[in-house]
């Protein structure tokens, strides 16, 4: 199975993206399908089916707070050649979450990425170069009140991202709050 943690975006949410990248953006080749749109959190890539309840266990233990996330940059990752759009500044709880998950990963044996956070919405895949500049900068406000474990499926109609399971954030304090008091 290739599996990886996100933030899934509402359907409403990946609409207004799609809306902005055909308006602001040339027509540019191998765009990601609106409904792959998402925010990954941890990449874990190919991991054996037995391992399924694990991440789903530690997935479980993390507890974050919703939070809103204002999108407003461009960027461009040369190396994957992906063209994305995504915050300017993480916000606290996002960092968080993404640091228990890290830990959570690691104490299991499992990869977990570290390099700094950029958290990213992939818009264009494949591009050789850095595209143009956008003609008016990403302006949107995206809510996030859970965070989930998808897993990557190739078909015949490309790549599919299917959400195997979902964890809410809830409003019981600051995760650092917490940690500080030993409620993990």
């Amino acid at each position: 199975m290739r599996l990886f943690f996100a933030l899934a975006l509402s359907g409403q949410d990946k609409l207004k993206i799609d809306e902005w990248r055909n308006k602001m953006l040339p027509a540019l080749p191998h765009p990601v399908t609106t409904t792959n749109l998402h925010i990954t959190l941890a990449f874990l890539g190919e991991i054996p089916n037995s391992t399924l309840e694990t991440l789903t266990e530690l997935a479980a233990k993390i507890q974050g707070v919703p939070f809103c996330m204002q999108i407003n940059q461009t960027g461009y990752f040369p190396k994957p050649k992906v063209y994305w759009i995504g915050p300017s500044q993480h916000p606290p709880a996002l960092t968080e979450l993404v640091e228990q998950l890290r830990q959570r990963l690691r104490s299991a044996g499992l990869p977990a990425e570290r390099r700094p956070l950029q958290a990213h919405i992939s818009l264009f895949r494949k591009q050789s170069i850095n595209p143009p500049a956008p003609l008016c900068a990403p302006d949107l406000a995206l809510q996030f009140n859970s965070f989930s474990l998808f897993e990557s499926k190739s078909g015949s109609k490309g790549v599919q991202y299917e959400e195997l399971q979902r964890w809410p954030l809830t409003n019981r304090g600051s995760v650092r709050e917490r940690l500080r008091k030993g409620q993990f």
